[in-house]
C-alpha cells in the first residue's frame, strides 16, 4: 500500500496536542490535495477545541504498523451540517513503535509449564501444567493472569489458541521476567519474554494483532 492510500475517507484516527496531549478519536470525512477533514475530535464526553494554526499528532493503524504524522490546523468548515476540522496534508509519516512490540489487550485461556531451568522443547516431558489466562500479547511476550505462584528467572512453556481461525495452538518458549502479586485477590500476574520463536510464530502473533486492531477501528 501506497503511503497516499494510507489515508482515505471513513478512517479512524486518533488526534493529540502536541507536545503530550490526551488521545481523542475523530474521522476522516474529506480528503484533497492540500487539507485532511476530520470530525471534532472526541474522547469520554467532551471534544477537543484545536485553533487555527495549532499543532497536533495524527496516529492510525495501517497493516502491521501504527503510522503518524504532525499537521498544522488550517482552519474549520461545516459538510451536510456536520462541523469539520481542516489539517494540512502530511508529506511525512514516521512509525511510533516496532509492529512486533505492539502490545494487544486479549482475554484467552493459557496452559503453561515452569522449569528454573532452560530448554529446547516445547513439550516438556514432566511437570505440573498450570492455567491462566493470557491478558495481553505482543510478538515479543505476554503478560499472564494467574492463581500459580511465579518466579522471576523461571523458563515457562506455553499452550495458546488464538482465537484467529487457525486450529493449531500456538507453542511457546519464555522467561518470567517481571511478577506482580495481589494479596487481596490472591493472584498474580507476570510477564514473560518470548524466546526462540519461530518466524512464523510471530508472525501470526503479529497478524492476529493488527487484525484485532482494525476490527475495533470498525466497531
Amino acid at each position: 500500500m501506497t503511503k497516499k492510500k494510507w489515508l482515505h475517507v471513513q478512517q479512524k484516527i486518533e488526534i493529540m496536542q502536541l507536545p503530550d496531549g490526551e488521545r481523542f478519536k475523530s474521522l476522516i470525512q474529506e480528503l484533497d490535495g492540500e487539507t485532511v477533514s476530520v470530525t471534532v475530535p472526541y474522547r469520554q464526553g467532551k471534544y477537543l477545541l484545536l485553533h487555527s494554526g495549532e499543532m497536533v499528532r495524527v496516529e492510525f493503524a495501517v497493516s502491521d504498523a501504527i503510522y503518524g504524522f504532525q499537521a498544522k490546523v488550517v482552519g474549520r468548515r461545516k459538510s451536510n451540517h456536520v462541523p469539520l476540522v481542516l489539517l494540512s496534508r502530511p508529506t511525512i509519516f514516521t512509525r511510533k513503535q516496532r509492529r512486533s512490540f505492539v502490545r494487544f489487550p486479549i482475554t484467552l485461556p493459557v496452559r503453561f509449564y515452569l522449569s528454573h531451568h532452560e530448554s529446547s522443547s516445547l513439550i516438556p516431558e514432566s511437570g505440573e501444567e498450570k492455567t491462566g489466562k493470557a491478558i495481553d500479547i505482543s510478538g515479543g511476550g505476554l503478560q499472564i493472569y494467574t492463581n500459580t505462584a511465579v518466579q522471576v528467572g523461571e523458563q515457562v512453556l506455553l499452550r495458546l489458541k488464538l482465537n484467529d481461525g487457525h486450529p493449531q495452538e500456538l507453542l511457546l518458549s519464555g522467561t518470567v521476567n517481571w511478577v506482580t502479586e495481589d494479596e487481596w485477590q490472591r493472584s498474580i500476574r507476570f510477564g514473560v519474554c518470548f524466546h526462540g520463536i519461530s518466524e512464523a510464530a510471530q508472525e501470526r502473533i503479529i497478524s492476529y494483532i493488527f487484525s484485532m486492531m482494525r476490527e475495533r477501528t470498525l466497531t
